[in-house]
């Protein structure tokens, strides 16, 4: 069994850069949630510490891989 890493994960944002607090961002987990974007200041995450504490939270999604600068020129 692989131990999930929170910050691996793509719902576990860090402050100060990508959200205020730091935590899981998984709507499953979040106390406070807000509908609209421009109310993303009063959102409260949770608690990453205690979601996955046994290091097997199920709802661990890596973070998307980033395509190769090739593809992306090729892409467009």
């Amino acid at each position: 069994m692989t131990q999930a890493d929170c910050k691996a994960c793509r719902h576990f944002k860090s402050a100060p850069y990508q959200a205020r607090i730091d935590g899981c961002y998984h709507p499953d987990h979040m106390k406070v949630s807000q509908k609209d974007a421009y109310l993303s200041e009063q959102e409260t995450p949770g608690d990453h510490r205690v979601i996955n504490r046994r290091g097997s939270c199920g709802d661990f999604e890596s973070h998307p891989k980033n395509r190769s600068l090739l593809s992306r020129i090729l892409s467009d």
